[in-house]
C-alpha cells in the first residue's frame, strides 16, 4: 500500500508507548495519526505521530497549543465513501511520541499535511529535542525517534529543494536509496552572495527516467569532474548541495535563486570533462 511521509492515516494508538508497556496492556484509542516517513514504503515499521483533540478543546477560541503541539492544518479533511462527503479532520499533533507499527496496523492514506505542515513538525522536533526534559522522556518512549526524525528531515528538504520533482510532484522519498549518474551537465558560474559556491545544472538519470536539477557546489570544475563521474544514491546526491545543509540549519532559510541553465549548453559528461581537463592542462604549460 503506498503511503508518503505527511500521510494521514487511522490507527490504534496505545495509551502507553510501547517501549514502556512491561505488562503488554492493550489499552488505547484509534485515531488519527501523521506518518514520519515510509522508507521508500519498504520500511519494516513505520513512525506515527498522533493527532488528538483532546475531546475537541482544541477547537475552543481559548485554546493555546501545548509545548509539543502543531495544530493540524486549517480545512484538513478526506473523503469518506459510505458518506459519500469530506469529513473533517481537527486537532493537534503530539510531536513528543513516535509509536512505530507494522503496515498491516495502519490504514491506507487519507490525504496529507503538506509541505508546511511537515516543516512544522520538523521545528518543534527540534525545540523539544533542545529541551532536556522532552529529549528525555522522547528517549524512554520512542527509542528510534532521533533516526526516524532524520529521515523525515531529509524527506521535507528535498520536497523544498524540489529535487527530484517531475510533474509538481516529489520523487525523492520514493528514490532515496536509489542510484543515479549524471548525463549532461552545464557549468552555470557562482553564486552572487558566496562567490565560493558554483551552480551546477545536471540531468540525473536511471534506468527510468530523467531528473533535472541545479546543484549548489563549492567544487570547482576539475574536482566536478573527477568526483561525479560515477553513479550516487539519490541521498548522496542530495548531500552534494550546499542548499541542503543551510535548509538543515535553518528550514525556512531563504535561498539564493539559481541561474537558469539554457538547453544548447548542456554537455555530455563526458565531453564536460574532457573539456575542463583540456582546460586545466592548457593553464599548466
Amino acid at each position: 500500500m503506498s503511503r508518503k511521509t505527511g500521510d494521514i492515516i487511522r490507527v490504534f494508538y496505545p495509551f502507553t508507548p510501547r517501549a514502556k508497556n512491561q505488562e503488554n496492556s492493550n489499552e488505547g484509542k484509534e485515531r488519527f495519526g501523521v506518518i514520519i516517513n515510509n522508507g521508500n514504503n519498504m520500511a519494516v515499521a513505520i513512525p506515527i505521530m498522533q493527532i488528538t483533540s483532546h475531546g475537541k478543546r482544541t477547537e475552543h477560541p481559548d485554546y493555546r497549543l501545548r509545548l509539543d503541539e502543531v495544530r493540524v492544518p486549517a480545512e484538513t479533511s478526506y473523503f469518506k465513501p459510505t458518506q459519500q462527503k469530506r469529513i473533517p479532520i481537527y486537532g493537534v499533533i503530539k510531536t513528543e511520541r513516535i509509536e512505530l507499527f507494522d503496515d498491516d496496523e495502519i490504514s491506507g492514506s487519507l490525504t496529507n499535511i503538506g509541505k508546511e505542515g511537515k516543516i512544522q513538525i520538523l521545528e518543534k522536533y527540534k525545540e523539544l529535542t533542545s529541551n532536556r526534559h522532552y529529549l528525555q522522556r522522547l528517549n524512554e518512549e520512542s527509542p528510534g525517534h532521533k533516526e526516524a526524525m532524520e529521515t523525515f528531515e531529509r524527506f521535507v528538504i528535498g520536497e523544498k529543494l524540489r529535487f527530484l520533482e517531475k510533474n509538481g510532484e516529489s520523487n525523492y522519498e520514493k528514490m532515496e536509496d536509489r542510484s543515479l549518474e549524471i548525463n549532461k551537465i552545464q557549468h552555470l558560474g557562482k553564486a552572487n552572495e558566496n562567490k565560493r559556491i558554483h551552480f551546477y545544472a545536471v540531468e540525473l538519470t536511471d534506468k527510468e527516467g530523467s531528473f533535472f536539477y541545479t546543484i549548489a557546489s563549492k567544487k570547482q570544475p576539475k574536482q566536478v569532474v573527477k568526483e561525479w563521474g560515477k553513479p550516487k544514491t539519490a541521498k548522496e546526491w542530495i548531500q552534494t548541495d550546499e542548499r541542503y545543509y543551510q535548509l538543515k540549519k535553518d528550514i525556512r532559510q531563504k535561498l539564493e535563486p539559481t541561474p537558469e541553465p539554457k538547453e544548447e549548453k548542456y554537455r555530455d559528461f563526458k565531453v564536460f570533462r574532457r573539456n575542463i581537463l583540456k582546460q586545466e592542462q592548457q593553464r599548466e604549460r
